[in-house]
């Protein structure tokens, strides 16, 4: 972990105020405590913030308790992050905020519906709209698979990333939930309008956050071209509500096929391997005995993101918040051997997706590391009786 300049004072002072806050029983000890600390809040710098107790990986406080108290403080320290959130003109950020400007653009088409008189009258043109919100997973992708693998080991906590993704996914629960809402023809007007201006705030907040402190850090923390690199990898992801054609950055990296991959079962030439674990029907990734992602295959039809920052990457920070336990637990029972595999299956995108961890041993027992496949079997589902092959 590399340890950036920040200001220590800054930050003990901002510390006190946060949990002063949170005490304050009313709003004159609140503007009292806003002029104590107004020359901390009008400076605070984007990457202060993950040097707080409140954002630390130790923290007491648990996701959903961040999560509660997050809107009130960047609302709080917004005009002194905003004067200190400089991005520059690197495309990678023009794109991300472009991005965001549609996406809110096409949040703004919702309060249309707002000023009619009866919106569930209008259930089609809505689900119109929000159907279309199921393309900010493309956006969600690549913080998650891309931006967040690249901070992790430059930031003093990941929490803060932890909070972001946690509300990713609460925001898809609640897209999801309003579709269904919007397709039952029953459902309730206050609902529907609760959880569409419960969307509508939430993908701000989200945005917001982006701009005012992860996109800073990034500025500050990363070199032009780890900046570049990150932007070719979201151009294989795309932009949501883009269908602009993006060229990549010549970054000058060669992949070296060179050499052969040799075993007792054969020898193969590295481009040939490599070519042969993209062609696989199905996606793997092997994880070490440190929990640390080694390898992806390539494959065309992955169903499951993989970028290349992925690499180096702990598996822990590559799940969702809410299932880290889950896989952890698997991992854990592999090393103490009790457990050499485990599996499930989920209906995924109109597919039966299989998953299966695998523990990876050496001839003599020991743990190397777990390997995760999964296919999509929905075709398997189906077939009865024989297929043979005949001359043609």
């Amino acid at each position: 972990m590399e340890i950036f300049k920040y200001n220590q004072e800054r930050v003990k002072k901002i510390n006190q105020f946060m949990e002063d806050l949170l005490r304050a029983k009313n709003t004159s000890e609140k503007v009292k405590l806003y002029k104590e600390y107004e020359d901390e809040i009008a400076n605070l710098n984007p990457l202060d913030i993950f040097y707080l107790d409140f954002y630390s990986d130790n923290t007491k406080l648990s996701i959903s308790e961040i999560k509660d108290s997050a809107n009130k403080f960047v609302n709080v320290f917004h005009k002194g992050i905003n004067n200190q959130a400089v991005l520059g003109d690197h495309i990678l950020f023009k794109e991300l905020l472009e991005e965001n400007k549609r996406i809110q653009h096409h949040l703004a088409e919702i309060k249309n519906y707002y000023k009619r008189e009866v919106i569930t009258k209008h259930k089609k043109e809505l689900l119109k709209i929000f159907n279309q919100c199921l393309q900010f997973d493309k956006k969600f992708n690549k913080y998650e698979n891309v931006i967040f693998p690249n901070l992790e080991s430059k930031i003093p906590s990941n929490k803060p990333l932890e909070v972001l993704w946690e509300l990713h996914d609460d925001s898809k629960e609640l897209l999801n939930k309003i579709i269904m809402l919007l397709q039952n023809r029953d459902s309730i007007e206050e609902d529907l309008i609760r959880e569409i201006g419960t969307y509508h705030y939430l993908v701000f907040g989200i945005n917001q956050k982006e701009e005012l402190i992860l996109l800073p850090v990034m500025r500050q923390i990363l070199s032009d071209n780890q900046l570049y690199k990150i932007y070719n990898e979201c151009l294989e992801i795309g932009f949501v509500f883009s269908n602009e054609s993006h060229e990549k950055i010549d970054l000058e990296e060669k992949d070296n096929f060179e050499g052969y991959f040799t075993s007792k079962t054969g020898k193969v030439p590295f481009k040939e391997l490599i070519a042969m674990l993209n062609h696989l029907p199905f996606d793997i990734t092997f994880v070490d005995k440190d929990d640390v992602v080694l390898y992806y295959n390539d494959n065309k039809t992955r169903h499951f993101p993989r970028m290349p920052s992925v690499i180096g990457r702990l598996v822990k920070n590559c799940h969702p918040p809410k299932s880290v336990e889950i896989v952890e637990a698997i991992i854990r029972d592999f090393k103490a051997k009790k457990k050499d595999f485990e599996d499930f299956w989920i209906n995924f995108k109109g597919e039966l997706l299989y998953i299966a961890y695998y523990a990876v041993r050496d001839d003599e027992g020991e743990y190397l590391g777990v390997l995760e496949v999964s296919q999509d079997i929905t075709k398997f589902t189906t077939i009865s009786g024989e297929k043979r092959l005949r001359n043609r």
